[in-house]
């Protein structure tokens, strides 16, 4: 049996379900607002470290895409590059440079 994300066993909504900005950081309040949950649940969910999240203050929290991404149930994106001696090696795509995207 395929493991559910906690959104989709909480809200009974997929992944695809979710319309958003995909942009590299997002606040506790703009993940509440995705999700349809209290600003509360959601630091919550990043103390009781089910989402991670970069404290960048005493009291101030991004969530990096990936991490939000992951929470949703989406699986990492991987891409197969090749290095000089044509050996095939995946790579997760956010550890791509910019340039090579």
């Amino acid at each position: 049996m395929a493991k559910r994300s906690v959104v989709a066993a909480r809200t009974g909504r997929r992944p695809e379900d979710f319309s958003f900005e995909r942009k590299a950081f997002y606040s506790p309040a703009e993940v509440a607002r995705i999700l349809g949950v209290s600003d509360q649940t959601v630091l919550d969910l990043i103390h009781g470290e089910r989402l991670f999240a970069v404290q960048i203050g005493p009291r101030l929290y991004r969530i990096p895409l990936g991490s939000f991404m992951q929470f949703l149930g989406v699986p990492p994106r991987i891409t197969w590059t090749r290095n000089p001696r044509g050996v095939v090696a995946g790579r997760r795509f956010d550890e791509l440079d910019r340039r090579e995207r």
